[in-house]
């Protein structure tokens, strides 16, 4: 860990000053807002599922310390009524460790938000532990690890190609017809990298179809039903709804008031090598007839292009609002007063191509461009801010909102915010719990990797129908998880593993799963494909090539920097127990 940089950092990255002085957020003063998201043409509905290229970068000047996250032009998808896939590259080193650029993060929620939602293969929402019977992540590459917390990390040590359009990295979700007994869909990520193509991780359709009790017994859940009728259907029965857009989002401290009319913030850190960065590329719509029929050649092991048929989807409309603006708030006494930041660089967009925009023409300003980029001095503004005609109520009403300029440091201090980094540790479970049963791995090779995050992860290996949440799936529903079907099962993961050792290799020269020529690239070249972390990527033993896959039982951080023990599991959190468990399952709740 570097204390300018706050993360683990490559050898070509500058040298961070040999002096500077780190500071505390100032009380009563907090950041929020990010850069503008794009929204594209809008994905058919229902829908087989959504693909999207991204630009690889560290999108944060320092490192983030405890309780501070923020994505960068990610992507929700849900259903009807229910379900969101979130996925995206993120910022959240507390569960996902300190990486030097962002980790792509691969997770969906079944019923929104509850605590017991499995997001990390055994990890709940917010650090909660779970029992076997909440267990519904797969992990279904057995090429790369899904790491609890971070999903992908990637390697700092690459070339970043700043001048060549950066590094990519495609991903997105789809699901998969695998000859379920009850048609449910069986959705799953997949990625396009330098280092693998293929899919990485997917959840047990069951787990779309779940609805807390609560919601039953308070109504929640029949108010809703009411409300979207025959719209009301899962992932798992239906797919997804339409979707139109990327979003950011920002939970960042760090502000110092310098003086009474002067703030040090951050800002967006974005690539400035040239006038132009592209960052986003190739939003693409799964159609459901599409997958449907990619789905049936896969099983009947006539499938000979992995490539996953898409539309591309342009980008048509960039997302603003007072909510997404960046903004500094301060409380005085009883008054919240708002200042708005009108950044020096433009998020715009062509075609299928999204990038931000940088003017190099004044060569007086190109240091404040510079200095700006990732932390900015903030001066207040006695004039008023002018909202747009479309505004909402509750922002073009309040009373004290200002404008703000963006101007050279008024002093020669180097600052540096001061953060506290303290990462979560997953810890093996004690398989003599009952709640605990099917994370046994007696009699299994343990398997050791070191990430460049500092962390110590530790896998074994499990045939695909064998592992945690299979038999979870097994435990809640054994009329439909039987022998016979879970040889199907087997025998289709088999058949999907076989594509992707056929297929993915490192630095591919075309597309293999998620394609990037459907339409223009940027300065029509090629993407540079991102590498991920080399810790990650492994390779099968032998006689483990297909059918089984790598699960990680528990990732360590040095003790420094551990924000709880390393002691192994004895039951998971109350609240996420077995005996908490339920069956309310739509459609066949009782």
């Amino acid at each position: 860990m570097d204390e300018w940089y706050g993360t683990p950092t490559p050898a070509f990255v500058p040298s961070p000053p040999l002096a500077f002085q780190q500071f505390e957020s100032s009380p009563g003063v907090r950041y929020l807002g990010g850069p503008e998201g794009l929204d594209h043409q809008r994905t058919y509905s229902p829908r087989g599922g959504k693909f999207i290229f991204n630009r690889v970068y560290r999108a944060n000047k320092h490192g983030l310390g405890v309780q501070e996250q923020f994505g960068i032009f990610s992507s929700w998808l849900q259903s009807f009524g229910t379900n969101s896939i979130e996925g995206g590259l993120w910022v959240n080193p507390e569960p996902a460790g300190a990486t030097y650029y962002p980790s792509l993060h691969l997770a969906a929620i079944g019923d929104p938000y509850h605590i017991c939602n499995d997001v990390a293969v055994g990890g709940g929402l917010y650090g909660y532990v779970i029992g076997d019977r909440w267990l519904n992540m797969t992990q279904i590459s057995n090429q790369v690890l899904t790491i609890p917390g971070s999903n992908i990390a990637f390697d700092m040590n690459q070339n970043p190609h700043e001048d060549e359009n950066g590094i990519w990295a495609g991903f997105g979700w789809t699901y998969l017809n695998l000859e379920h007994p009850e048609d449910y869909k069986f959705w799953m990520s997949f990625v396009e990298t330098d280092s693998y193509q293929g899919p990485i991780n997917g959840y047990i359709p069951e787990h779309f179809n779940w609805v807390d009790p609560e919601k039953i017994a308070n109504g929640d859940f029949q108010a809703l039903l009411q409300r979207n009728g025959e719209r009301f259907v899962t992932f798992a029965t239906k797919g997804a709804d339409a979707n139109f857009g990327t979003g950011n989002e920002s939970y960042i401290t760090g502000v110092l008031k310098v003086s009474d009319d002067v703030f040090y913030a951050p800002m967006p850190n974005f690539p400035m090598k040239r006038e132009r960065e592209y960052l986003l590329a190739h939003a693409q719509n799964v159609s459901q007839t599409a997958i449907d029929e990619y789905s049936r050649l896969l099983t009947s092991g006539s499938l000979d292009q992995p490539l996953i048929p898409s539309t591309n989807l342009a980008f048509n409309s960039i997302y603003q609002s007072s909510h997404q603006s960046i903004k500094i708030y301060e409380q005085v006494g009883n008054e919240e007063y708002r200042y708005y930041v009108d950044p020096l660089y433009e998020v715009g967009f062509e075609g299928h191509l999204g990038f931000v925009d940088w003017d190099f023409t004044n060569k007086e300003q190109f240091p404040l461009l510079e200095a700006s980029n990732g932390y900015a001095y903030i001066r207040k503004s006695p004039d008023k801010y002018e909202f747009g005609p479309n505004e909402t109520d509750s922002y073009a009403t309040h009373p004290s909102s200002y404008q703000t300029e963006i101007i050279a440091a008024p002093d020669t201090t180097v600052r540096a915010p001061k953060k506290v980094y303290q990462f979560l540790n997953y810890n093996e479970r004690d398989t003599s719990h009952p709640d605990f049963a099917n994370w046994d791995v007696t009699g299994k090779t343990r398997y050791e990797t070191v990430l460049q995050s500092g962390a110590t992860v530790t896998y074994v290996w499990f045939k695909f129908i064998e592992q945690p949440a299979v038999l979870s799936a097994m435990q809640n529903h054994p009329e439909t998880y039987t022998e016979t079907y879970l040889r199907t099962l087997q025998a289709h993961i088999e058949t999907l593993h076989e594509l992707v050792n056929k297929t993915s290799e490192p630095a591919p020269t075309d597309p293999k799963f998620i394609n990037y020529r459907g339409a223009e690239q940027p300065d029509g070249e090629d993407f540079n494909l991102a590498k991920i972390d080399p810790a990650q990527v492994i390779t099968p033993p032998e006689g483990f090539e297909t059918g089984y896959v790598p699960v990680v039982i528990n990732v360590h951080y040095p003790d420094e920097y551990s924000v709880n023990s390393k002691e192994i599991k004895s039951a998971p959190d109350a609240v996420c127990s077995n005996a908490n468990w339920t069956d309310t399952f739509y459609p066949d709740i009782p």
